[in-house]
């Protein structure tokens, strides 16, 4: 970013539309995927050739080009990738966007030079996790999307990195980089580019085993779209380097509209209503400022729709023959698309607006004979949700030449006889170039005015990125010159100042020092020393414990719920003869490390580290720690590289399947990772809280009076299956599968890979079932009981059955792309 430039409006960009859209309207940055790999498995690829282009024009404009690689790599794609990243440098993006840890460390081994910001996909949440990020080269952090501003004033006070911050766009009710909800239920990764999207489905709702009358509300995980366009001058304030509008798979209309609001509350520090109007109309689920105004449980989720609704009206008033009274003085244009729905029901109807009319304080809307007035009714909500006057307007924006982002240069034509003809330009930063013709300037024999002919050929600087503000002539009035050899030179001068502007700097890049890493992380950690088995069993609750008593297992992780003791479960676990671990929660937000505190303040035997803040804040705590799945190792460098922060052990990444889970223990030694071969698998994990959104009016805790510890909420798939939402320490909801899974079968493969550590994971089970199941398990990892007759055991145990999971989901990433 120019010195100039204190604050960047970025926006986002899935094809070339929508690139024109956000340079030509005033945005500082953009970014879009690198070709094959990125977030958005549904949007169009970019060729390289593309991308070299977009990053040409865009900087000559001073706007810079951030390349999101923002999804996991597995380990048997690492190979292929420091050719990938040495083609990638020579681009010369000005940043790239990153999620996975080994991804970052092998762009700094591969080109140096690149920037690296950490993505939102890291769930960065606190001033802990942007040290991680630091740690690891990165210059700025993407931060989690549910943090207040209060939140974000306090990380930006302890950290000297950039930060940056979503602040229009689509909200997931999973923190980024933690639903597996896509991956466990549909087999298409989130943290691959291939979100299903399972946030927008309807949902039911059983509270303690019976039917809630939800009222309605069956999108009961579908936020409203943020909108912080409000919230932008505290942001400033803060010190918030940029500002990021969300939506790849977006129109390009779309992404005029908010470049333009968001670019005019910038500049002029408000936004007119002309321009904050197409905000809703365009796309938009009800817009609001998400959590930056802190938690509110009761605003987040409307819960009736989860579709694009647009502008609310108001509620139908009257439905005459040709025309429905609406609540409010709206003014309209013809043509736009009107909706009329019942709140919460299966009761819609839509219509092209004929034409409008005030009526006191209300509107009157007229539409032709094909609309069915009888599907509307006094009561309901109307919507404007689609206006071809609008988009053709803000289409105009981008694809009409007239309104080119242009910048403006003084031109100097000069020469004496017998001296080559030479054309100057200079633009307001300072860069000058200059041209020469090949032959040099003669007297003419019929002399004429040159002028008017020389100023219109120097101006003609359509489709460039200048406009002529100043043009001197320095030649004699009776010299020889023609109108083709001023083009030429116009037009070498202006490629010339383009290749200044672009300031290349293609950052070293070797394919060889990438090569280099990966090789020694293969053989750093391989030559481990043989341990016995160890299994663990992680449980929820206290009562889980009683009767562990004599079983075949040597520790538990303790993982309870808000407010419950840890000490006399502690005590009790080493009364049994076990090992005694506790787990933090899965993700670290600014303010909340005296949970860890208490929990080093305990004394366990280790620590479940779950989050690379928390690994931050526990490295000198003395106690050893252990890092589990969400922390998303998926391949050999971030293996290595979590190691070398402390960890003893590592969970592989739940977005791995037996075969990316069995490469990367080849590959690294399976002597160094635990392997849950039971677990009720993680799908949402959210800020927002169903038990005190629905059963209570509460915003936040603790005005909920802990509904939580009272009722227990199930949730009803459209497919029929019946999930369990359980809260943690700090009031977050995790939902988990009906069906768990069982990686029994895989146990001979992992033991003949290394790993020495199987992990058992409890969810609501019974004392006696805890018992049941972790000996049967116990059993079957210690070759007592044949594999068959375990699995055909442990299946009568379970209510609805286990499943294999993600483990056996084979297509999770391959050709996601369209063509």
């Amino acid at each position: 970013m120019d010195a100039s430039q204190k604050f960047e409006l970025m926006l986002p960009v899935g094809n070339k539309e929508m690139f024109f859209a956000a340079v030509e309207n005033g945005a500082n940055a953009v970014y879009f995927g690198v070709p094959h790999w990125n977030a958005r498995g549904r949007s169009l690829d970019f060729s390289f050739e593309d991308v070299r282009e977009m990053i040409r024009y865009a900087r000559i404009r001073h706007v810079r080009t951030f390349l999101a690689m923002n999804i996991l790599v597995f380990e048997d794609e690492i190979d292929s990738l420091p050719e990938f990243i040495e083609n990638i440098a020579a681009l010369e993006p000005d940043a790239m966007i990153i999620q996975d840890v080994g991804l970052m460390r092998l762009f700094k081994a591969v080109a140096p030079g690149v920037e690296i910001h950490a993505s939102t996909q890291m769930t960065i949440a606190s001033a802990e996790g942007v040290q991680m990020a630091e740690r690891l080269g990165c210059t700025r952090a993407v931060l989690a999307r549910e943090m207040s501003l209060e939140d974000i004033q306090n990380v930006a006070s302890r950290t000297p990195l950039e930060l940056e911050v979503f602040v229009h766009g689509a909200l997931c009710v999973s923190f980024s980089g933690q639903c597996l909800t896509s991956e466990n239920i549909g087999g298409r990764s989130a943290n691959r580019g291939q979100c299903a999207q399972s946030c927008r489905l309807p949902y039911k709702m059983l509270v303690d085993g019976k039917p809630f009358d939800l009222h309605g509300k069956r999108y009961l995980f579908s936020p409203r779209d943020l909108s912080a366009i409000d919230e932008l001058d505290e942001l400033k304030k803060i010190g918030v380097k940029s500002f990021k509008i969300e939506g790849r798979l977006k129109s390009p209309e779309y992404v005029a509209a908010t470049t333009i609001a968001f670019r005019e509350k910038l500049d002029k520090g408000s936004v007119s209503e002309k321009n904050r109007e197409p905000l809703e109309v365009l796309f938009s689920r009800g817009l609001h400022a998400g959590w930056l105004r802190g938690v509110n449980q009761q605003t987040l989720v409307n819960g009736t729709f989860s579709n694009h609704h647009g502008m609310y009206l108001g509620k139908v008033i009257r439905v005459d023959r040709k025309s429905v009274l609406v609540e409010g003085r709206h003014p309209l244009e013809a043509g736009d698309g009107i909706l009329f729905e019942d709140p919460g029901e299966e009761n819609s109807a839509g219509s092209r607006l004929f034409s409008y009319k005030f009526n006191g304080d209300k509107t009157l809307l007229e539409f032709g004979n094909i609309f069915d007035f009888r599907r509307v009714h006094p009561g309901m909500s109307a919507f404007r949700n689609d206006s071809p006057a609008m988009e053709k307007r803000l289409h105009r924006t981008f694809a009409e030449r007239k309104n080119e982002l242009k910048f403006p240069v003084k031109m100097r034509l000069f020469a004496n006889y017998g001296e080559p003809l030479s054309l100057e330009i200079q633009d307001s930063d300072g860069h000058k170039v200059q041209v020469q013709s090949e032959k040099t300037l003669e007297r003419a024999k019929t002399p004429r005015d040159n002028s008017a002919r020389i100023q219109k050929e120097l101006s003609a600087l359509t489709g460039t990125a200048y406009f002529a503000n100043e043009i001197r002539e320095d030649i004699p009035s009776d010299a020889f010159v023609i109108d083709k050899e001023v083009r030429n030179l116009r037009k070498a001068a202006v490629e010339a100042l383009d290749n200044a502007r672009f300031e290349s700097h293609p950052s070293e890049a070797s394919a060889e020092r990438g090569r280099a890493l990966i090789a020694n992380a293969r053989s750093a950690y391989q030559n481990s020393a043989e341990e016995s088995e160890q299994i663990t069993v992680l449980v929820r609750n206290p009562k889980q414990l009683e009767m562990l008593q004599g079983l075949d297992i040597d520790r538990v992780i303790l993982d309870l719920d808000w407010g419950v003791d840890y000490k006399k479960p502690m005590e009790r676990v080493r009364e049994l003869g076990f090992q005694a671990g506790v787990a933090t929660i899965r993700v670290l937000k600014e303010g909340e490390t005296q949970n860890l505190k208490k929990l080093v303040d305990l004394k366990p035997d280790f620590i479940l580290v779950r989050n690379p803040g928390a690994l931050v804040y526990l490295q000198d705590s003395g106690i050893p720690l252990e890092g589990d799945y969400s922390l998303n190792v998926s391949n050999i460098l971030s293996a290595e590289w979590f190691l070398s922060q402390g960890l003893r052990s590592l969970h592989p990444s739940l977005d791995l399947n037996a075969i990316g889970t069995e490469k990367l223990l080849e590959n690294f030694g399976g002597a160094h990772f635990e392997v849950s071969v039971f677990e009720h698998l993680p799908a949402f994990y959210m800020e927002h809280c169903l038990y005190a959104a629905n059963l209570t009016s509460a915003e936040r805790f603790p005005y909920c009076k802990q509904i939580c510890s009272k009722h227990h909420i199930d949730i009803l798939d459209h497919k029929g299956a019946l999930h369990s939402l359980v809260p943690d320490a700090e009031c977050r909801n995790t939902l988990y599968l009906e069906r768990p899974q069982s990686a029994l079968n895989l146990v001979p493969a992992f033991k003949k890979l290394g790993v020495r550590k199987f992990r058992l994971e409890m969810l609501e089970e019974s004392a006696n079932e805890v018992a049941d199941k972790t000996r049967l398990y116990a059993q079957a990892i210690r070759g007592k009981l044949s594999l068959a007759t375990a699995a055909k055991l442990i299946g009568a145990e379970e209510k609805y059955g286990v499943s294999q999971g993600q483990l056996f989901h084979t297509e999770v990433w391959k050709d996601r792309k369209k063509a």
